[in-house]
């Protein structure tokens, strides 16, 4: 199946299961930009690890969670998508989508997912910082425009340590606190 077809795929099917998540009473309350957060957040999750990363939600596993998270999840995101609201909605969101799955026999280790999201929730919800958002961009663009495969682990780690050593100052400002200038 090529991937246009597969995203197509991927997006119906996520699509139902919003469907279903979307009304479930502890989420048919909330607003509108509450839903619609947990409604990104889930389908920018599937897709990465899905259309992505060719991984089917009975192989997902904390490491995938973590490679979706923390490396590729920032990427995908429009900016008018990077709230705080958003953010913490992440481990509620990823939470109702693996319970959700468990639920209808998709997936065998939901709680296991489930006790990944609560161990690292703090993490979840403090991802956006717009310094290192530029810097990943800025980043990610570099190892595009160099032919970096940015699904090599080793590629994309020796890249990163060259930048920095060619651009310290980069590095540098992201741990600079700006209120104190």
């Amino acid at each position: 199946m090529d991937k246009e077809k597969q995203t197509q795929e991927v997006g119906k099917m996520i699509d139902g299961w919003l469907d279903e998540i979307d009304s479930e009473p502890d989420v048919v309350n909330w607003g509108d930009s509450r839903i619609q957060a947990i409604d990104a957040i889930i389908d920018s999750f599937v897709e990465i690890a899905i259309v992505g990363l060719d991984k089917k939600p009975d192989q997902w596993n904390d490491n995938l969670l973590q490679e979706v998270m923390f490396s590729r999840f920032m990427l995908l995101l429009e900016a008018d998508e990077k709230t705080k609201e958003m953010y913490q909605t992440i481990p509620f969101a990823l939470k109702k989508l693996f319970k959700y799955l468990q639920k209808q026999g998709i997936i065998k280790n939901g709680q296991h997912l489930v006790d990944w999201v609560n161990v690292n929730a703090d993490q979840l919800q403090s991802l956006y910082n717009p310094k290192f958002d530029k810097f990943y961009r800025g980043l990610f663009d570099d190892m595009r425009r160099s032919g970096i495969n940015t699904s090599d682990k080793e590629a994309v780690d020796k890249f990163t340590k060259n930048y920095l050593n060619v651009h310290p100052e980069l590095g540098i400002d992201l741990y600079k606190d700006d209120s104190k200038d």
